[in-house]
């Protein structure tokens, strides 16, 4: 099929079809050779017998053939691959019968690339009325190019559409299992309104549901605000990442304490100043310290380090590192996708949103940092978070 934006391939063809009729008018040989010479694309004159007779400037741009080179050798053995000789032979016979030659195809240049060529072949008549043929070849590279980009722009929106669709089918299930639980508890405590122990289990049950769903919903509406990086601004402020540190640490204390973790902060003498969003980076370092929590067993340890290095593009090095039960090599690349395969529940039997390490590195990268984990299964897991002492988009 011949390619629909070709206003090159127009004017070749209203060249071919000007042919006839300028040889009947005086002086034509002047305006035919500087339209010859000036055609945007390959151009090549051959008789009945394929020797070339004459070929333009962007033939020899394509194809690396001079005008001396060219002339009067055969087309074919100039640029047609050997395996496609007979074809171009086929070319050459159906055009000198009148028929307009139009199709993809190779062809060689002098250096032996071979390149995707649209083809035109036009009959043509000489004075003397001999025939020969007026061959038209586009480079199709370019057209090749767009392709393989639009394929890959296909491939990737289809990508995103069915992890889309994997989402929704996971928050779903999320949503409305916990949902049935709360309205089977609910039922129960109705039934059983006299027996306090039982409507007291119930309730605490209850309560842990509408917790998890409550969270669930704050940390989807987190994600989803996090992906839209316009509707999610910075609210930078200095401050002293230690000081934070500590807050965090405090805050998680009873967490810990329920499981006989020991929470193990390694901070330096000196204060670590930073001029970043300081709730994004607290809600960083609690979804850190939480999933070490969470993947430790009793009496394990939990470790939140701060340091810097000033040989680094980003200084500040924040750590947290544990004796959990570490994480299989094969999940590592996609942990920080949301509803990861890795989401699974503590050790503990303590549920996740599967969302944390998603908005957490969004976070982090909102501030112009980074962040890796690294982890062996039964050793424990260490996750580095490296910032800047400013977003890179700050004043």
């Amino acid at each position: 099929m011949l390619p629909m934006c070709s206003a090159a391939m127009y004017v070749a063809t209203l060249t071919a079809a000007l042919f006839p009729p300028l040889r009947k008018r005086r002086n034509h040989e002047p305006f035919l050779s500087l339209l010859f010479e000036h055609l945007p694309m390959a151009a090549a004159i051959v008789d009945a017998s394929d020797r070339v007779l004459a070929i333009n400037p962007a033939f020899t741009r394509l194809f690396e053939y001079t005008e001396a080179e060219a002339l009067g050798r055969p087309l074919g053995e100039l640029i047609v691959p050997e395996e496609l000789r007979t074809q171009g032979l086929e070319f050459t016979e159906r055009a000198l019968h009148g028929e307009l030659i139009g199709t993809e195809s190779v062809r060689c240049s002098r250096s032996g690339e071979r390149i995707p060529v649209w083809i035109m072949g036009i009959v043509l008549r000489t004075p003397l009325r001999r025939k020969g043929i007026l061959a038209l070849y586009q480079d199709m590279r370019p057209i090749h190019q767009q392709r393989q980009q639009l394929q890959q722009l296909l491939e990737q929106a289809q990508q995103l559409m069915a992890a889309r669709d994997r989402m929704l089918a996971t928050i779903s299930h999320d949503l409305r299992s916990p949902l049935a639980t709360a309205q089977g508890l609910c039922q129960l405590i109705l039934s059983e309104p006299t027996d306090a122990d039982q409507v007291r289990t119930h309730a605490t049950k209850l309560a842990e549901l509408l917790d998890y769903q409550l969270k669930l919903i704050g940390d989807l509406l987190t994600y989803f605000r996090t992906q839209t990086a316009e509707k999610l601004e910075l609210e930078l402020e200095e401050f002293d990442l230690c000081e934070l540190a500590v807050q965090v640490l405090d805050a998680l204390t009873l967490s810990a304490y329920r499981k006989q973790i020991q929470l193990v902060p390694r901070l330096p003498e000196e204060s670590v100043p930073i001029r970043a969003d300081r709730y994004k980076l607290q809600r960083v370092l609690t979804n850190l310290l939480t999933n070490a929590i969470k993947f430790t067993p009793n009496g394990g340890t939990v470790e939140l380090e701060v340091t810097t290095d000033p040989t680094l593009s980003r200084p500040i090095i924040v750590r947290v590192r544990d004796t959990g039960v570490g994480i299989p090599a094969e999940l590592l690349p996609n942990l920080f996708e949301p509803f990861s395969a890795a989401v699974k529940p503590g050790t503990g039997g303590e549920r996740g949103t599967g969302l944390g390490l998603a908005i957490v590195k969004r976070l982090v990268e909102l501030h112009g940092g980074a962040i890796s984990i690294s982890s062996q299964p039964g050793s424990g897991t260490t996750v580095e978070v490296s910032l800047p002492p400013s977003p890179p988009s700050s004043p």
